[in-house]
């Protein structure tokens, strides 16, 4: 045998081992496999909604947030404003109507005056409103974002989270998934996955990615009261008996600037998480699913949180205490507090905020995981663009001493003590929890939806049910039996017509299918209905090339040449037919995959990779077969054709 043909039957070898490891993962468990296997080899064939079923979510969005945020983005810049006028005077945000901003001056006589800065510099984006009761309207100029403005900021918003919720799910690797919108609401449906990966993969979508940096307003320094509201919002949970049945427990929050020796205290609400009977009205306001066939007209059993408890009462607390309202420019913020005693159960506590943001996740030019040598534990470490870090460093300027809130999807995930000013145009985020190895998962989760962008508004899971194939168990059944049919009925006329040189045929046309499903295995893709069409497609396009090299040998040998001779003709002057053939059907195949969508596109993929599988069969691989058959050394003056 020549050295050429050697080489050539080596990577044949080598790529069917290659082809056939490749595919390992897709029909054998992942725990049932070496871990160094699974190492090299950790992707798998996945199979669509039609094939297999899998999860049905539906989200609803708050786009109302969208909309504040817009409020919260004018009043910094009004803020900037009076700055930069030399105007005393504040500026808040009320949480009703949305998108409200109230500018509430020391002197009434700048009131015309910052009236026309607003008609000028916001015309188009707002519409004035009548003050609420409790500002001055003589020293006060109160707008609104516009109705038309919010509704586009609105329809903005909802392309964005689709967009980004398609980029998270894209990011873990999961494949064909469906992200459509209806009404106000979007649907997520995604093939069939194992129960870790579903909680991931939801984990993912649901997080805002939402970072906010906020000022803590403490209530003492070197004990003289800055703001007593949190002080008499302890001293009322502490014999309220409400509190006293929700099990919220009331504590002290002091700390030292070392610097300067300042002693700051703050008080704050205290609850743990528990599990207990909800109605339903309460259960779906808190987003506890009722996936139970069976419902219980008397409620559901949920597990709530200590934050949502904290938050039930606080929200509360104004209409039994009015002393107790929380007024337009704070609000409250909660952080989940995990003890280094393990015989302490983690609480939720809370925090009484400045409403207004001061910096938000716009200003994060990038984010990476990396482990923190003091803790030794992973945090995820943000960048500031040039504003952002210009803006940080100003904050903790004026802010030297007190606590500084980083709130990530509503939520605080750390409030550290600014000791001095920051300058260095960055921060840090801390994991929670013991277990390294899920604190660097959780770390690498949070980079990825930090880098595909934060969602413009909260996701809430309203509804969740796993569904069956969309086709039905029969119709997938009859593609398959389809497949096989015509695979058997194309082998058996090929062996009975062509005979030995038919079944060279029929392994190349095996070789060709697992070289296309290791393609699919390579990259993850997703088998569906049209994709088995397209298999089906390239069976018949694998033999007719076979065919057409076939009668071009059998009339050289009709000519008179030798087999080898017939064989090299056959397959030189064969190949320009099959080229052409083969790029003609890629080209349909290209504008299918550039103009469809969905099915459409997954038949188009598949058939494209189909051709190229087709061409390297039907010549190299049948070509290095014939060598073997007739190659040198072989004294039959005849072919089996």
């Amino acid at each position: 045998m020549e050295r050429k043909v050697k080489w050539r039957t080596f990577w044949l070898v080598a790529l069917i081992g290659l082809s056939v490891m490749t595919l390992v993962p897709s029909f054998v468990a992942r725990d049932q496999l070496p871990s160094w296997f699974s190492k090299l080899f950790n992707t798998r064939i996945n199979y669509g909604l039609d094939l297999q079923g899998g999860l049905h979510i539906v989200y609803s969005i708050d786009l109302d947030k969208a909309v504040d945020d817009k409020a919260s983005e004018l009043k910094r810049d009004m803020e900037a404003q009076l700055e930069e006028l030399g105007i005393k005077g504040r500026v808040s945000t009320p949480p009703a109507p949305v998108g409200a901003v109230s500018v509430i001056l020391e002197d009434a006589k700048n009131v015309e005056q910052i009236k026309s800065r607003v008609a000028r510099d916001y015309d188009e984006i707002i519409e004035m409103r009548d003050c609420a009761a409790s500002d001055d309207a003589a020293k006060s100029v109160c707008f609104r974002v516009s109705s038309d403005y919010a509704e586009g900021i609105k329809t903005s918003a909802l392309e964005q989270a689709i967009q980004t919720v398609r980029e998270r799910i894209n990011e873990r690797g999961v494949a064909e998934p469906s992200v459509i919108a209806k009404g106000d609401q979007i649907i997520v449906e995604l093939p069939g996955l194992d129960e870790e990966e579903i909680g991931r993969v939801k984990d993912l979508i649901e997080r805002t990615a939402k970072l906010e940096f906020k000022i803590i307003d403490e209530a003492e320094v070197n004990g003289k009261v800055r703001n007593d509201f949190m002080k008499r919002a302890y001293g009322f949970a502490k014999t309220d008996q409400v509190a006293l049945d929700l099990k919220i427990d009331v504590n002290i929050d002091q700390w030292t600037h070392d610097e300067s020796g300042r002693v700051y205290v703050d008080y704050y609400l205290q609850a743990e998480d528990r599990r207990e009977k909800l109605t339903h009205a309460e259960a779906d306001e808190i987003g506890c699913l009722d996936v139970a066939e069976d419902r219980d007209p008397a409620g559901r059993f949920c597990n709530v949180t200590g934050r949502q408890v904290l938050l039930g009462y606080l929200e509360g607390l104004g209409a039994r205490n009015p002393g107790l309202a929380l007024d337009d420019d704070h609000a409250y913020g909660y952080e989940l507090v995990k003890p280094a005693d393990p015989k302490i159960d983690p609480y939720w506590r809370s925090y009484y905020l400045y409403r207004a943001v001061e910096l938000s996740g716009s200003a994060v030019q990038n984010s990476y995981v990396y482990w923190n040598p003091t803790s030794n534990k992973p945090e995820v470490l943000i960048e500031f663009n040039r504003w952002g870090g210009r803006r940080f460093g100003e904050l903790t300027g004026k802010s030297v001493g007190r606590k500084m809130a980083i709130i990530l999807d509503d939520k605080i995930n750390s409030a550290p003590t600014i000791q001095a000013q920051i300058a260095g145009g960055s921060s840090s985020i801390s994991m929670g929890g013991n277990n390294p190895q899920q604190m660097q998962t959780e770390a690498q989760d949070l980079v990825n939806v930090l880098r595909t962008g934060s969602l413009p508004a909260p996701l809430r899971a309203d509804s969740e049910s796993k569904v069956g194939p969309l086709l039905g168990a029969d119709a997938v059944n009859k593609a398959k039996f389809a497949f096989i049919l015509g695979s058997l009925l194309v082998i058996i006329i090929m062996v009975v017509y062509y005979r030995k040189c038919g079944v060279i045929s029929v392994v190349a046309l095996a070789l060709n299918i697992l070289f296309m499903m290791a393609i699919l295995a390579t990259f993850g893709a997703t088998l569906t209905l049209p994709g088995i069409a397209a298999l089906v497609l390239t069976v018949g396009m694998a033999v007719d090339a076979n065919i057409i090299i076939y009668e071009r040998i059998r009339e050289e040998l009709r000519s008179g040449k030798s087999v080898k001779g017939a064989v090299d003709a056959g397959f030189g002057r064969g190949f320009a037919a099959i080229l052409d053939g083969q790029l003609t059907t890629g080209i349909a195949g290209y504008v299918l995959y550039q103009f469809g969508s969905g099915p459409i596109r997954g038949f188009a993929v598949m058939l494209m990779i189909g051709i190229v599988c087709t061409l390297f069969s039907a010549t190299w691989v049948t070509r290095l077969l014939f060598e073997h058959y007739v190659g040198k050394g072989r004294k039959a003056p005849t072919i089996s054709l």
